[in-house]
């Protein structure tokens, strides 16, 4: 007896949710939703990752216009925004005000292009962007940023608030979600290289690993503060505590040692050279954060 089979006599029911795509985030969301009381319909092109999640609040259905009309919200959690449009054109489905949301990545053309289509097939569009790895979403600290349809936010943003953290709406423009969350994780993936190298160079010397971690957690948590303070204007002090020169001295040394223990310096390469432009263009003496204005043209 196939699971479907076992369904039928619930298979006029709506479910909370349908989640299209039972990968890593995908099994995650399900996870997440279901342990918060959510019943939970699923679909994946490949059927047995989907029956894989199977269980009491969770319904797996055989077409992806089925899964889409079980649920007044779906969530697509595919590799990218084309497959994503492709899914909901695929299924030719009446939305019928449902609310669709994808997790791919968007731009600006992509979002609109997107809301369109949905708009066009009756329904409201959400992007919905995850700056959390799938273990955080699965035990209910995920973080949410929504953009888009503000209505069909106020409507379902219960569901994300029950499994996350953080759930932001930030703007109705559709690729709002994803543009915020690349400006406010823009810096990790240098920090995480900057942090893994400097293990690196513990080892090289060492240094001990839980010295590094208690010392680099204590030191970041005040210097990110009073960065992000000092750039979006909060901060009173405004005399010159780092000058773009001095920066550009310590970025060279940094690279040239990193060559010389044998660790690729390509990120201080590239500061180096920017806090060069900024010199070059005069601000050599200028509080280092003006390299900001450089860095669109180097």
């Amino acid at each position: 007896m196939t699971l479907d089979t076992r369904l039928t006599g619930e298979s006029r029911k709506m479910t909370d949710v349908t989640v299209i795509g039972t990968g890593v985030m995908g099994s995650a969301l399900v996870h997440a939703l279901t342990g918060s009381g959510a019943e939970v319909t699923v679909w994946n092109r490949t059927k047995k990752k989907a029956e894989a999640l199977s269980g009491p609040k969770v319904r797996v259905v055989e077409s992806i216009a089925g899964a889409i009309k079980s649920s007044p919200l779906s969530i697509i959690v595919v590799s990218d925004q084309e497959l994503s449009q492709n899914l909901i054109k695929e299924s030719g489905a009446d939305l019928d005000g449902r609310a669709i949301t994808s997790t791919a990545f968007v731009t600006p053309d992509q979002g609109h292009a997107f809301d369109t289509i949905v708009n066009g097939m009756g329904g409201k569009y959400l992007d919905l962007s995850i700056p959390a790895y799938p273990g955080e979403v699965r035990s209910g600290t995920g973080i949410f940023f929504l953009s888009g349809s503000h209505e069909a936010f106020e409507k379902h943003s219960h569901h994300f608030e029950r499994i996350g953290r953080i759930t932001t709406f930030v703007d109705e423009t559709p690729s709002a979600a994803y543009i915020s969350e690349m400006a406010v994780l823009l810096a990790y993936l240098p920090m995480s290289v900057g942090f893994l190298q400097g293990l690196r160079i513990c080892e090289h010397h060492n240094i001990s690993r839980e010295w590094f971690r208690d010392t680099a957690f204590e030191l970041y948590q005040y210097h990110i503060r009073s960065l992000l303070n000092r750039v979006t204007g909060e901060s009173p002090d405004t005399k010159v505590e780092a000058s773009v020169n001095t920066w550009g001295r310590s970025a060279a040394e940094y690279a040239g040692y990193l060559q010389e223990i044998g660790l690729d310096s390509g990120v201080y390469d590239a500061l180096s050279r920017l806090f060069k432009a900024a010199a070059e263009a005069g601000d050599g003496e200028t509080d280092w954060t003006c390299i900001a204005r450089h860095s669109a043209t180097h």
